[in-house]
């Protein structure tokens, strides 16, 4: 009788915790912050969709009012919708030879450092598949910034403070609630004439006579502008050359993007069939498994194999409720 899979490959709950596990260098990832995560219970099912016109007024030319004994005004109704969905499994392994694992000198387990290494690998690629999903200009409204963050005549506050009242407005009258930069636009932030100028007139702790500003007071001035919440800036850097090649390392996330928009209004519940429903947001990462990861040798005892997986989407809800600037 043949083996099943979780002979051949059992998970290793050590490893396991070594690949979640958030080492220094993770901090910078953001794809599991900006985006509301749904625990689904089915690999694939179907999101429930509302019609948001049902609840934005009657609309014009119907009279509320009624005579007695005449009959109550009927208000008209849309169809809600459905989308399906299906979470995608990612995996990755790397090997090390026993040899190896017995003569090394290093400190520490080598299967530990594999796990880690897989881990890393797995986490940059969930990154980049978030940064293409809320970076695309395909998916969600899109316009370009009037002038770049760093030139000397941009006035990005104002620009993103514009740009809120636009998400609000397509999206029925709700506030954005994420705004998620590019380091590079973010960067060229502390050096704007305008964000300069806020913190100098509200003077938060900084010198006036300071010309670059650190991140933590852009950020603060961004909240007190817009008054948004969740203010992520995307960092994480990847290998982008084939293996052999000159490394060549660029970022994941755009940095001459802004997206501005609604990802924390989901209040979901799971059912059984693997229907999902949810506040109005612009995307979800629905899971089916969190990360994983186990160990096993080859079957003549020469390489032991490390691998890593993870079973999920990061699924696009309603691109009326983002909003993608580019040329920042």
């Amino acid at each position: 009788m043949a083996s099943s899979y979780s002979n051949l490959h059992p998970v290793d709950q050590i490893l396991t915790g070594l690949v979640a596990e958030a080492v220094p260098s993770d901090d910078q990832l953001i794809a599991d912050k900006v985006l509301e995560t749904i625990a689904i219970s089915e690999r694939s099912g179907t999101l429930l969709l509302e019609e948001t016109r049902n609840f934005m007024g009657a609309g014009a030319g119907l009279d509320l009012e009624r005579a007695p004994g005449s009959s109550r005004a009927m208000i008209g109704g849309f169809d809600r919708t459905s989308q399906t969905f299906m979470a995608k499994i990612y995996s990755a392994s790397d090997s090390i030879a026993m040899e190896d694992i017995f003569d090394s000198q290093y400190p520490g387990s080598e299967e530990a450092r594999i796990a880690k290494k897989v881990a890393r690998v797995l986490k940059l690629a969930r990154e980049k598949r978030a940064a293409d999903l809320l970076f695309s200009t395909s998916t969600f409204n899109t316009s370009a910034a009037s002038a770049a963050f760093g030139t000397a005549t941009a006035e990005p506050l104002s620009e993103l403070f514009d740009l809120k009242d636009t998400v609000f407005a397509a999206a029925h009258g709700i506030n954005p609630d994420t705004l998620i930069l590019g380091r590079a636009c973010f960067r060229d932030l502390a050096k704007n004439a305008e964000v300069r100028g806020y913190v100098g007139d509200r003077t938060l702790g900084i010198a006036s006579g300071n010309q670059i500003l650190n991140d933590e007071a852009v950020l603060q001035v961004l909240r007190d502008v817009l008054g948004i919440p969740n203010i992520y800036v995307g960092q994480a850097l990847q290998d982008t050359a084939v293996p052999g090649a000159t490394s060549s390392e660029s970022a994941i996330w755009d940095g001459t993007k802004v997206f501005m928009g609604i990802l924390r209004g989901s209040d979901a519940v799971v059912q059984k069939s693997g229907n999902v429903k949810g506040m109005p947001v612009a995307a979800l990462n629905l899971q089916y498994n969190n990360m994983v990861a186990g160990q096993y040798d080859s079957l003549d005892k020469t390489r032991r194999y490390v691998w890593g997986e993870e079973v999920n989407t990061f699924h696009a809800v309603d691109g009326t409720l983002g909003h993608v600037l580019t040329g920042c």
